[in-house]
């Protein structure tokens, strides 16, 4: 179908809005993409070095002394298993919560949906989790990718309550990892009961006061920091879609309006030519 000249122009004005819509919108994703994207950074060398520690205190641990730690016990029957699913409340992220979502729900049919207890972090997978009759233990939505180290550590007792009082025997996280130059990708990981690293050799060093004292503070501790560390990928991640979604839009955008334009010029051209033939045609007409 040709169009009108008037129709070319009121597809241009048209796109031009969404044009502007989808710039201020990757501003905005920029701007919060840059904030957490620093406080991530600047919590990883902590976080690392505290699992590290921590691992190592564990290492130098006998098999009999795990079972004194809750959060260290391996349950030999794994009845039920919670899973944490980390989304966005809101689209427009390109397929940031298709892939959380798929990994997810390959873990949920992989151990039976009848075992799973879901805690859903996020409009996005709450709504689709719930359509589907998995079990949703606990609900967090309207964080819209706000980091907050409160709602974090909330996030962190109810899943340690959800272990230490039997709900589940096993609680593992589905979320995006953020990386290096701007990927991110997606992964469901073992949060409790904490893994031993296998051990490399053997290990000394000194503890004061005693090896024990120093793993129940250093535990609640390294939680609290894993959980934020977690929620912090999460949502660097979330801000990074966003935001190249909203440049890759704006881009079609830009390349919709020069192809639209050369549309109208051609138009134009040809209303001109038809106008200048009549004129002609006219003129012939008048000399005979």
């Amino acid at each position: 179908m040709i169009l009108s000249l008037r129709q070319i122009k009121r597809r241009i004005r048209s796109v031009e809005s969404t044009k502007k819509i989808t710039r201020a919108m990757q501003m905005v994703s920029t701007a919060k993409f840059k904030r957490s994207e620093d406080v991530l950074y600047a919590g990883r060398p902590y976080y690392l070095k505290l699992d590290s520690i921590l691992q190592r205190l564990i290492m130098s641990l006998e098999p009999g002394e795990l079972r004194a730690h809750p959060l260290l016990e391996e349950r030999a029957k794994k009845k039920n298993l919670a899973v944490c699913v980390i989304t966005s409340d809101s689209g427009l992220c390109s397929v940031y919560n298709n892939n959380i979502i798929r990994v997810a729900e390959d873990f949920i049919a992989q151990h039976g949906k009848e075992k799973i207890k879901l805690v859903a972090i996020g409009r996005k997978g709450f709504a689709y989790f719930a359509k589907r009759g998995v079990k949703i233990a606990k609900s967090y939505i309207g964080l819209h990718g706000r980091y907050s180290p409160e709602i974090a550590d909330e996030i962190a007792d109810g899943l340690v309550g959800m272990f230490l009082n039997g709900e589940a025997d096993e609680v593992y996280i589905a979320h995006t990892h953020f990386g290096a130059a701007m990927r991110y990708h997606t992964r469901v990981r073992k949060f409790l009961n904490i893994v031993p690293a296998a051990k490399e050799g053997e290990i000394e060093f000194i503890a004061e006061p005693s090896i024990e004292k120093i793993l129940k503070d250093l535990i609640s501790r390294y939680i609290s920091v894993k959980t934020r560390m977690i929620l912090l990928d999460a949502f660097t991640s979330e801000h990074s879609a966003r935001m190249m979604a909203m440049q890759t839009a704006t881009d079609n955008a830009v390349e919709l309006i020069d192809s639209l334009t050369m549309l109208r010029n051609k138009a134009r051209q040809a209303s001109i030519t038809g106008e200048v033939l009549q004129v002609a045609t006219a003129a012939e007409a008048l000399k005979g």
